[in-house]
């Protein structure tokens, strides 16, 4: 017991020791921790040398499979303890090396071993969904977080599906049945991935979430993204909509048939039948009353004529002869004469 627990109280100082000892330079006994840091395919180098003199510089260089090493020119002679080289890589799928040197004097500078950037290394954040429902499916738009590399410098955000090709996996799950699920894995080639699922329950609330990893590599994996959730239509709710639709087109239909069936109907004019403005003139005649004028006797003028045969035949009694009560007739003159209530008044 005692054996095995000193053993286990020397492991930090072993695994310390396979740490130090690749970094250690040459004989100039000079160590430097150095660490690389990637976050959404950025490249950030640390190192701490603890040895070193407070005035000391470093330089960073750079080399890519098949090219020679090269200074990043914004990491030479610094005295900082850290440099950004995420705008120097551009191929993920080859070997990238990073190497510090500590510069001791002005012509003296020792190379601590290099430190490659590969996958391993790759650390994502999150992506985040949208989900909409269309008909019984539920679609997912998967967005991926912004990286930071030469290649996408003069975007306000770069996917890093401009970059790397990941692979995509959703999942999308009954919110109250975990055990309903069902999950697809897409190698995305777009910087904005969608998917489809169907076959979902109506009257049910489903969630969708989001991971995605390095092409090939799944040990270099983003965290699951923030759910999504949306609600399927009840079954009952999409048939008294369906209801719904059908009685609106059939009340159209009735609203368009009564009005066509009231709409009034002209009668074509036939020869036989006077035209409708001389019809409506004498109807107007045969409908207005009778005028009567009053007329004064006396202005009637009787002509009569001397027959003599008549004369003869009438006796002396017969001779004046009162016509009307307001004529007179003098048959031994000839003369009619005309009474008006005047001169009836004045006599």
């Amino acid at each position: 017991m005692r054996t095995k627990g000193l053993a286990w109280s020397r492991l930090p100082l072993l695994i310390m020791s396979a740490i130090s000892l690749p970094l250690i330079a040459g004989s100039t006994g000079l160590v430097c921790y150095t660490a690389v840091e990637s976050l959404d395919l950025s490249c950030l180098l640390r190192w701490d040398c603890p040895h070193a003199s407070p005035n000391i510089t470093y330089t960073v260089q750079t080399k890519t499979q098949g090219d020679p090493w090269q200074d990043v020119p914004w990491c030479v002679w610094i005295s900082s303890r850290s440099c950004d080289v995420s705008h120097v890589f551009s191929n993920f799928e080859l070997y990238n090396m990073i190497r510090l040197g500590v510069h001791l004097t002005p012509s003296s500078t020792v190379w601590i071993k290099p430190h490659k950037f590969d996958y391993s290394d790759f650390t994502f954040s999150p992506p985040s969904i949208s989900v909409s429902l269309k008909n019984d499916s539920m679609s997912v738009e998967v967005q991926f977080p912004c990286a930071a590399n030469r290649r996408c410098a003069h975007d306000v955000c770069c996917p890093i599906s401009k970059l790397i090709d990941p692979w995509t996996t959703v999942t999308v799950y009954n919110e109250l049945n975990r055990s309903e699920n069902q999950s697809r894995t897409v190698w995305t080639q777009e910087v904005v991935s969608t998917l489809e699922f169907s076959g979902l329950s109506p009257g049910q609330s489903y969630c969708a979430v989001a991971n995605f990893s390095f092409p090939i590599y799944s040990i270099a994996a983003s965290p699951k993204s923030a759910p999504g959730c949306v609600a399927t239509r009840s079954s009952s709710g999409m048939l008294l909509m369906y209801c719904a639709g059908i009685g609106l087109s059939f009340l159209v239909l009735l609203l368009f048939l009564a009005v066509f069936l009231q709409k009034p109907r002209r009668d074509r004019p036939t020869p036989d039948n006077p035209p409708k403005a001389l019809t409506a003139a004498q109807d107007l005649d045969s409908l207005a009353p009778p005028v009567f004028v009053p007329v004064d006797p006396c202005d009637i003028n009787l002509e009569l004529l001397d027959d003599h045969s008549s004369n003869m035949g009438l006796t002396s009694s017969s001779k004046s002869k009162t016509l009307s009560p307001h004529m007179h007739f003098d048959a031994s003159g000839g003369v009619v004469y005309c009474y008006s209530e005047v001169l009836k008044q004045k006599r």
